[in-house]
Formats: structure tokens, C-alpha cells, sequence
């Protein structure tokens, strides 16, 4: 046998004494679980407040038998029965590293961990839904039931994005009147949106087809709806697609000899006709949608503010 303090010494492994808590009885719509109860206490002090908690007047402690189960009124069987898969995961679980739950069970985790202040699977179980698509209103709806904050950033700045919008009567019945109004507000305050096949350029891209100078150095205003223009807003004309025009290419720049007609805005969506003819000279930007994240967190501040601080 090796000496325990001399060469060849076999290291013994540090045995830690876990306090298992024996079993804790549940009753959820009906139905009775049984289950090992030091996964609660480890994840939830609500679970632990609640196991700490001395016997009632006549001796008896919820949850010791079946005959004696915690109630948990208002809660759905369905949702508990997920978090269990989540709490006590099997062999395959573990040796797969993943719980293979469907949509409705994560969303269930995500209630219960949420309300019962269990925040690693809290977390878990948000990352998971962020990976399945979610329909934008119902994206909404679970970040208010939930307290998400991400999602409902997201999820309203993605709804105002649309075009068009959804039916004042989906978003009214689903989200609230206040928030539709809200989101309407939001939108009315955007540039109308270009077609995803549209170019946006800037007046710094004109140039005199015959010099090739810059025919623009001032901002300009819209004859048609009075915005101003600077010379540098991709965002504020773009040029139609199925444009005919001369076009000439180069290592870094495509110069298009073009009509002016061609030209919208993109605030009102009228032509632009204030030379008949001229050049672009400079790179097409990329179209771009307007991100409206601005508007979205200054007018719903408050309530993404109170969502944020269950992130904490």
C-alpha cells in the first residue's frame, strides 16, 4: 500500500456531504408529483423560505406525504411538469447536454422560474426561446408576461418596422389600446419605407454629367413635403428600382448617367425633378431600413426600464 505521505501517493477525492432533504410532495391542478426537494431550495429562496417554515398549529408540515401535499393554486400541471424536466434532468439529458422540451414547455419553465424567482433557469430557459421563432405581437406579449426586456425592445421595434402595420384591431385586443397607439404614433413618426430593391443615394452623390463635379454642396429642401436634405442623408432620396440609365463601373464606384423623375422621397415618396439630368459619382449605399430604437425606448422607457430589473 503506497505511503500516504511518499512517492506514488494516490490522491483521495474530496467527498462533499450533500443534504439530499428527502422528498416533497406537490399538488398542481389535481395531480400529485413527488419529487427530491434540495433542487428547489438550491434554486429558489422562495422554496427555501418556504421549507424553513416551522409546522402549523396542529403539527402538520405541507408537503411530507401525499396525504399532505403543498398546494400550489393558480399554477398549471403542464408548466410544472416541464420544470421538473428541467430541475431533475435524466441520463440521455445529461449525456446529450440538451433538454429536448418543445415551445409551450419552455415557455412554462420560463413562468414558473420567473415567478418563483429561480434566475439561472430563468435565463436558461429565455435563451433557449430566443433560438424559435417567435410571431412578433406574441414575442410582445411574453416579454410582459415574463418581464423580458430584450424581447420587448425587439419585438416592438420589429412590429413599427413592418409595412404595413398590423391591424389596429390585432394590436388593440392583443397588446392593449395604449400600446397600439403607441406603436401607431411610433410608425407615423418614420420616413416612409423604401422597397428592399430600391437604392438609396445621397445629394453628395450628383454629379454634373458633363464636369463631374458635385452638383450639390448645401442641404436642399423637398420640393414636395418641405424636409430638409442634407448632402450626406442616405435616408432621405433613393433611386427606383428598374432605373434605365448609362452605367459605368470602376474598382470602388458605379457612375450612372440618369433622369432626375427617377429620384423619390423617401418622406412622401414624390419624384424629385430638380435638374433634368446628372451623374452618380460616388458608391451606392447600401438600403437600410430606419431603425426606429430611438423612438421605441423613449416612448415605452418606463416600461422596458421595469422589465430591465429583473435582469439585474
Amino acid at each position: 500500500m503506497p505511503n500516504a505521505n511518499g512517492p506514488g501517493t494516490t490522491a483521495t477525492p474530496t467527498v462533499s456531504r450533500r443534504k439530499w432533504g428527502g422528498m416533497v410532495f406537490f399538488k398542481v391542478e389535481e395531480i400529485i408529483f413527488e419529487v427530491p426537494r434540495y433542487r428547489f431550495s438550491e434554486s429558489s429562496e422562495v422554496f427555501e423560505t418556504m421549507f424553513d417554515l416551522p409546522p402549523g398549529s396542529e403539527g402538520n408540515v405541507e408537503g411530507r406525504d401525499e396525504g399532505h401535499p403543498i398546494v400550489l393554486e393558480g399554477y398549471q400541471a403542464a408548466h410544472f411538469d416541464a420544470l421538473l424536466k428541467v430541475l431533475y434532468p435524466t441520463p440521455d439529458n445529461l449525456i446529450s447536454g440538451a433538454f429536448k422540451l418543445e415551445k409551450e414547455e419552455w415557455i412554462g419553465v420560463l413562468n414558473l422560474s420567473t415567478r418563483w424567482s429561480m434566475k439561472k433557469i430563468r435565463k436558461h430557459a429565455i435563451d433557449e426561446l430566443s433560438k424559435i421563432s417567435l410571431d412578433l405581437v406574441e414575442k410582445v406579449v411574453l416579454a410582459r408576461e415574463h418581464k423580458v426586456a430584450k424581447w420587448f425592445r425587439d419585438g416592438v421595434n420589429e412590429l413599427v418596422s413592418e409595412h404595413p402595420i398590423r391591424p389596429l384591431a390585432e394590436l388593440k385586443s392583443r397588446l392593449g389600446i395604449e400600446t397600439a397607439c403607441a406603436l401607431l404614433w411610433i410608425q407615423a413618426q418614420r420616413p416612409r419605407e423604401r422597397k428592399e430593391e430600391d437604392f438609396a443615394i445621397g445629394l453628395c452623390s450628383l454629379g454634373c454629367p458633363s464636369c463631374f463635379k458635385t452638383v450639390f454642396q448645401t442641404p436642399q429642401t423637398s420640393w414636395c413635403c418641405g424636409r430638409s436634405i442634407s448632402v450626406e442623408d442616405y435616408s432621405a432620396i433613393h433611386l427606383l428600382n428598374g432605373t434605365s440609365g448609362t452605367f459605368t463601373y470602376s474598382a470602388n464606384r458605379i457612375q450612372i448617367n440618369l433622369n432626375l423623375t427617377s429620384l423619390r422621397c423617401s418622406s412622401c415618396s414624390d419624384s424629385y425633378p430638380i435638374y433634368p439630368h446628372a451623374r452618380l459619382i460616388n458608391p451606392l449605399h447600401q438600403n437600410r431600413a430606419l431603425a426606429p430604437e430611438l423612438n421605441v425606448s423613449e416612448v415605452l422607457k418606463e416600461e422596458i426600464a421595469s422589465y430591465e430589473s429583473w435582469d439585474d
